[in-house]
């Protein structure tokens, strides 16, 4: 019995430090300078979200006042591989607008797969219009 009660104690210790490692995960700064911005309207939005724990992601939302580039630092970015989506919401839906055959009709961008390390990171996104890309 007491040799069960310690067993116990141990898997209860072991699963407590899991836990404790998963929440403690390490976390880091990017910065985000984004380009082509063609209209002062609207707002950028912006996600990060880890490959790691896709349920963790990380988001900003910037007035976009005028057409210079924007830079964007976004905090407590998770350590390692990371997906990195934008788009300038111009009728402000809180959307990315797509057409009826699902292509984004907003500026928007994507990089995936970004490794994030330990310290500062940077970042530059430049926004594109797909349907004008695909010449449509």
């Amino acid at each position: 019995m007491k040799t069960l009660r310690i067993f116990a104690t141990v898997i209860t210790l072991l699963i407590f430090s899991l836990g404790m490692k998963c929440m403690a995960q390490e976390t880091s700064e990017l910065t985000i300078l984004i380009k082509g911005i063609k209209e002062a309207k609207g707002k950028m939005m912006i996600a990060v979200c880890s490959l790691e724990n896709p349920q963790e992601m990380i988001s900003e939302m910037m007035e976009v006042a005028d057409t210079e580039n924007i830079v964007c630092v976004s905090k407590n970015v998770p350590v390692g591989k990371v997906n990195l989506y934008i788009f300038q919401d111009l009728n402000g839906n809180c959307k990315l607008d797509q057409d009826e055959k699902q292509i984004p009709i907003e500026p928007c961008y994507s990089k995936e797969k970004l490794t994030i390390e330990a310290g500062e990171n940077k970042v530059t996104a430049k926004l594109i219009n797909v349907k004008e890309m695909m010449g449509l």
